[in-house]
């Protein structure tokens, strides 16, 4: 990816993420073998987002703006032009592109960080945004957002 690191700011090439983003779809035939269940909540498709995101620690503020790489209903992965500190909690606005108005996320817990990408667990998401995510999801889906074959579902 086209992210440079400058001084604790990232410079994000958007124009090569997104051509990246589409090649990744058209490349998916080189699929992994098969892999059993794993340890996430929530299926996770990958669907490039515009995000904003405020949060403060005690040291420095955090500001800014990136790009999703997957979004679930229980988290998402973030490339951003700054770098994070893993277990800020940030306010999101994440542009879905359904056609409504911005979603607003007050509690996304940072839980990883490498560089200027990072990802967050949704703590309080409610009724109406879970839906909204859940609907956007299903959606979305399709052969060429997963990223491999592991099994989507576990019956409890």
């Amino acid at each position: 990816m086209s992210l440079l690191m400058t001084k604790m700011h990232c410079r994000i090439d958007w124009e090569n993420i997104l051509n990246e983003a589409m090649m990744a779809k058209l490349t998916m035939s080189g699929r992994k073998s098969y892999v059993p269940l794993d340890n996430r909540y929530a299926e996770r498709v990958a669907v490039t987002c515009r995000v904003r995101y405020v949060g403060e620690v005690s040291t420095q503020p955090h500001q800014g703006e990136g790009l999703t790489k997957n979004i679930s209903v229980s988290g998402c992965h973030v490339i951003s032009d700054r770098p994070v500190t893993c277990g800020t909690l940030l306010t999101l606005t994440i542009t879905l592109p359904d056609g409504l108005p911005q979603l607003l996320l007050k509690s996304a817990h940072v839980v990883w960080v490498s560089g200027c990408q990072f990802s967050v667990r949704f703590m309080d998401l409610n009724r109406d945004h879970r839906k909204r995510l859940q609907s956007f999801i299903w959606k979305s889906i399709s052969h060429h957002t997963v990223s491999d074959q592991r099994t989507r579902f576990r019956l409890m």
